[in-house]
């Protein structure tokens, strides 16, 4: 088995793995959190289904475009569960938003990145296709850069619940990691023809690495603040039990 099996071996086991704790956050973040970690359990998906075709047609001594195609992509979903977890760290102060912050501003963002990588995975060899639909995405997370900044930015920041702090900081981390990995990309559709993107090292370094950071971020942010749905219930809670006691 050589190296590049290897890798995507270790990609199947990853994802496999890392799927059922996201899973579990996708159940018990609720209604509001639902759109960032069902994206993040697609990007489970996607790496799952891309490197088990990958391995399939290594085994069978054949390049599978469409296994290509499938991990090309798999950018999308990582910065769709971005923009879907920035809304979730909002929610609590979402009456205190600017436009940007609320539906507009997340539809037009979702409308660039999913353009970029729909003309990126629609190109079919098409180098000059890629390279736009590349660079429509990176276009698309300097969008959500710039969300994650208002978000700091609004009056009612610190208004916001610990869980949601700790979400929104978690988003902040990953953006760079994301940067890194569009970087990767654009760099490898503009430089090499390859489906591999270059060498096994710059795969790993440039690839692999920041992606598997990002995912243990998101998830791990995910079940430390499993139970963000009951704490905002309890600032009502609390107003209801203190009319009580002084009726």
């Amino acid at each position: 088995m050589s190296a590049a099996e290897h890798l995507d071996m270790a990609n199947l086991a990853f994802y496999a793995i890392i799927s059922l704790p996201a899973l579990y956050c996708l159940v018990m973040h609720g209604k509001h959190g639902l759109l960032g970690w069902m994206y993040v359990l697609a990007m489970c998906g996607l790496r799952i289904a891309g490197n088990a075709m990958a391995l399939n047609a290594a085994h069978h001594n054949q390049v599978n475009t469409t296994a290509a195609v499938i991990n090309g992509i798999g950018l999308s979903p990582l910065l769709m569960a971005s923009t879907g977890l920035l809304h979730e760290a909002n929610h609590s102060i979402r009456k205190f938003l600017p436009a940007l912050l609320k539906t507009w501003g997340y539809l037009v963002t979702h409308m660039v990145i999913a353009g970029g990588i729909g003309l990126a995975a629609a190109s079919k060899g098409n180098e000059t296709l890629l390279r736009i639909g590349f660079v429509i995405f990176a276009t698309g997370w300097t969008f959500v850069g710039a969300l994650v900044w208002l978000s700091y930015a609004v009056n009612a920041h610190s208004r916001r619940l610990g869980e949601e702090r700790q979400i929104l900081l978690a988003v902040t981390i990953a953006m760079p990691l994301i940067g890194v990995l569009i970087i990767y990309a654009i760099a490898t559709a503009f430089t090499s023809s390859s489906l591999n993107g270059g060498s096994l090292a710059v795969r790993v370094i440039f690839g692999t690495v920041p992606e598997y950071l990002v995912m243990l971020v998101y998830v791990g942010v995910g079940i430390v603040t499993r139970n963000l749905d009951r704490s905002r219930l309890e600032p009502v809670d609390q107003k209801y039990q203190s009319v009580q006691v002084h009726v």
